[in-house]
This record gives C-alpha cells, structure tokens and sequence, in this order.
C-alpha cells in the first residue's frame, strides 16, 4: 500500500491528476458515505462512520479542483451543469448521525444528496445490533473471557488470540440477538448486558447517543426539508439473486414505508451490499425505478443510459487516505483499473 501512495503522489506531482480530470471532465462521479461519527465509532469502522472533519476536507477539495454538485437524474442523463465536473453524494441506510453530523455539512456546500433508505430497522426503533456487538468486541479490553446465560454458542470461555475469534463470536451473537424481540428497550437491554460482559460499560457503549441507531420519521423529514432525497435500499437489506418477485416485493415495502412516512415518492434504489445480477435492469424498470447504484468504483459516461440501472459508485470513509480519494475523483484510478482489467465490489 506504501508503494501505491507512493507511486500516486508522484503521479499528481507530475500533474498526471490534473490531466485526468481534464480529460474526463463531462464524466460524472458519484460518491458514497454512511454514518457520521458521534464518539469513536470511526476507528472502528472508518468506512460506516464518517467524521464531519474528514468531509470537510473531501468537499473544500473538490471545490478547489472545480467539481459542481449533481442530481443523479443529471448523472444518469448526462445533462449535469457544464460549469465543472459533476459529482453527486449519496448516503446509503438512514444512520441518524447522517442527519445529525453529514447533512448540515453537505448543505452547506451546496449538496442535495440522496439518502438510501434501510426501512426494517427504522420501523422498529432500535439500534442496529449486528454493527453495535462487533463495536463491542472492538471496544473490548479483554483478552479471554467467560460467558453465561447467553445460551449455547456463546456460553463459556472464549480467548480473541486466533485469528478470525471475534468475527466468529460475532456470529454467534447475530443468532442471539436474533432470538430476541426486536423492540427498543429488549435490544438496548441486551447489548449493554453484552457489552458488559466484555467489559465495555454502558457510558461507553453510549447508546443514549443513538450513534448505532436510524432516523426517526421526524428527523426523515427534516433531512428532506434540507434537501435530502430519501430513497429505495429495501425493506431487507438484501438483493435476492435470480429471485425478482421477492426483490420487488422488498422494494415495494421500502416505497410503501417512506411513503406512510409522508414524504415524496422514492424512485432511485442502491443494491444492499452491492449486489446484483443480470435480472436488476429489468427487474427495476418494472418497479418504476429511474436509476441503481453500485459499490463499484468508475466514472459515469455522459449520456450513457444504458448503465442507469448500474451506475458505479466509490464508497468513500476513514479508510480511504486522501491521495486516494483524489486518485479516484482526479480518474487515474479508474484509468488503471483499464489498463489491468481489474474491477472490483466495495466492501
């Protein structure tokens, strides 16, 4: 990885970042963030937890290096402002730190960006266990510990010495908290029960923060009022593979959530995870939806329709040093990619 920096910071030294963009200024981008950050939760995760700082100097970049705010009708279409390189922002399943910490930040620059919206978890409530477990197993001093009362998988002695222990025992904590009853005050109970176990205290886990939880319908729309279109990621977080009818049906229940939420109708749609199959295209024009975006980094031809229900997409975070983020928005990623054939999913 050092040699890659290495390699790109000679490379804009050499005003190579600076060509690209010329030559590839009619093709848009498209940018990807999650969460924002309420406490530490981006060390643990830099890709789901965004700081409001890190965003600031991504959009005072592209600022200085002439990109211009873009809708992804304008993306898809290829009719984005001519005044500089189009760019549009998207925040993928509703995180109410996205509201909280990205937003005013974004409006300020004079973003309107869609917001994908993961409705399951905004119909209960609570927080998002599967992400706060594994904060917990990050946040943990403990080096082995003994469980009780959690029940088979969980019960008894565990050392995070081996490779791959916590993601392990993350797993046998999914299928617990699956058990539970999905309300608020159950899930928040347990968690903090969990979190204690491994020594991570309550204070700490800070759930009163709602750092691991979704928007409200109030504060849905308050980001809409901002701007902020809210649109289609699935009831599920999930696309079916050579299943159309259940992924119609999962994005039926989106709509019909964001709907009785009263906002606007939902007509753009992210793949959960990124996944898709030669079935979305057709699948989506028979659910009325205009566009779909990818988790696979590139450049948006102008008027090129036929990638509207596949438009690629970089999922930018923490762990994306600036370099690379300039390599990637100046297209000399994208170029590379090219050259070596090499394409890949975002994770």
């Amino acid at each position: 990885m050092n040699m890659k920096f290495t390699v790109l910071r000679i490379a804009r030294a050499a005003g190579l970042f600076a060509l690209f963009r010329g030559l590839t200024r009619r093709h848009a981008r498209i940018l990807c963030y999650h969460g924002g950050a309420l406490g530490d939760e981006y060390l643990f995760n830099g890709k789901l937890f965004c700081r409001p700082a890190m965003l600031r100097q991504r959009l005072d970049w592209l600022k200085a290096k002439g990109f211009v705010p873009a809708s992804l009708d304008q993306v898809a279409s290829g009719t984005a402002p001519a005044s500089g390189i189009p760019v549009a922002i998207t925040l993928d399943d509703g995180w109410y730190s996205s509201e909280a910490c990205l937003l005013p930040v974004l409006a300020e620059y004079g973003h309107a960006p869609v917001l994908y919206l993961h409705t399951e978890i905004c119909e209960t409530g609570a927080p998002v266990a599967g992400v706060a477990l594994r904060y917990i197993l990050w946040k943990s001093p403990l080096k082995t510990v003994t469980l009780q009362g959690f029940g088979e998988g969980l019960d008894g002695h565990h050392a995070f010495d081996e490779d791959g222990a916590r993601q392990r025992l993350a797993a046998r904590a999914d299928a617990w908290f699956a058990s539970l009853e999905r309300d608020p005050a159950t899930v928040r109970a347990a968690l903090e029960r969990f979190g204690s176990a491994f020594g991570v205290t309550p204070a700490e886990l800070d759930l009163d923060s709602r750092r691991f939880s979704y928007m409200l319908p109030d504060e849905l729309r308050t980001a809409a009022a901002r701007g902020c279109a809210i649109e289609l990621h699935g009831r599920v977080h999930q696309y079916y593979r050579g299943e159309p009818e259940r992924n119609l049906a999962n994005i039926a229940a989106c709509r019909q959530h964001i709907l009785d939420t009263g906002l606007p109708e939902p007509q753009h749609y992210c793949y959960p995870s990124g996944a898709f199959d030669e079935a979305a295209g057709p699948m989506l024009a028979q659910a009325g939806v205009r566009t779909a975006t990818t988790c696979i980094p590139g450049l948006v031809a102008p008027g090129d329709s036929s990638r509207r229900y596949y438009l690629p997409r970089f999922l930018d975070g923490g762990n994306v040093d600036m370099i690379e983020f300039e390599a990637e928005m100046s297209g000399v990623l994208e170029f590379m990619r090219m050259v070596t054939g090499r394409r890949r999913i975002q994770r």
